[in-house]
């Protein structure tokens, strides 16, 4: 019996299919440990990743030591920095941090930037915009001479961004809005491709030199950048081309699995009841 018949028809089905996986990650990391100001001689670890239908991680570190000529085995300056990434659509991390001895005269700094692009259609009645809610989820702590920033946006131009260092709080800016958190509700078309793109970028520096109380900086945001996408109208559903749903407040499997166990534990504590 021929089977391309029946197979030809499932071939087109899939021909007509999204992609499963179309997006992008981006991830830069740099560490310096600079120890003669003004020169080249610096300890320096980079890395730069470019992912297609891939999560991009990776860390990298800079250690630089002036020997003390007066205590053999010891040193005058300790320059130290770090910095690593990762990201995947809809997750963002970032840290970096940086040290430097007590009067030392030059600067040890690090950096990471991460960004992931895709794209989403909202499926459903054709012929109208319905409202979508933006969410960039940020929560990370800075120390010393730090800071981050980030911005999602969208290709209507819907945009959330933020910004925070060691000498402001950390502040958003949502496009068409006086004043806004990182949730902000645009009006966006329906069944038309839509492209999503996200930063999340953060940067450390420390000398003791000027300032010796600054000799230590991290910026930790090594659990952040989260982006959800919301619809409130029950008639249309998200489609990404990456397949992440970009659901709101997601809860882990976990969590469901726990719930299940609780469920069937009460269900049996009542049968037991019942029946004795």
């Amino acid at each position: 019996m021929n089977r391309f018949p029946i197979l030809l028809p499932m071939f087109a089905i899939l021909a007509y299919m999204p992609a499963a996986n179309a997006y992008t990650t981006s991830l830069t990391v740099i560490a310096s440990a600079n120890a003669a100001y003004g020169s080249q001689s610096y300890d320096e670890d980079s890395k730069v990743l470019e992912n297609v239908n891939g999560p991009s991680s990776y860390a990298v570190d800079a250690l630089y030591q002036i020997p003390d000529p007066n205590r053999p085995g010891n040193y005058s300056a300790v320059y130290r920095s770090s910095a690593s990434g990762y990201v995947s659509p809809g997750v963002l991390k970032a840290e970096a941090s940086a040290s430097a001895t007590a009067a030392a005269g030059n600067v040890a700094s690090g950096s990471s930037k991460v960004t992931f692009a895709d794209n989403f259609r909202l499926l459903g009645p054709s012929g109208r915009n319905i409202d979508l809610t933006l969410t960039y989820l940020v929560s990370g702590r800075l120390s010393g001479t730090a800071a981050a920033s980030g911005l999602v946006e969208l290709g209507t131009g819907d945009r959330i961004s933020f910004t925070e260092n060691g000498y402001t709080p950390r502040s958003f800016s949502c496009s068409w809005m006086a004043a806004c958190t990182g949730v902000a509700t645009f009006s966006v078309p329906v069944n038309t491709l839509i492209s999503l793109a996200a930063i999340l970028e953060v940067g450390a520096s420390a000398s003791g030199y000027f300032k010796p109380t600054l000799t230590e900086s991290s910026a930790d945001f090594g659990s952040t950048g989260l982006v959800y996408l919301g619809i409130s109208d029950s008639r249309y559903q998200l489609q990404s081309g990456s397949g992440f749903s970009y659901a709101p407040v997601p809860l882990p499997a976990a969590f469901w699995s726990f719930a299940a166990g609780l469920c069937a534990f009460g269900f049996s504590a009542i049968r037991k009841r019942v029946m004795g």
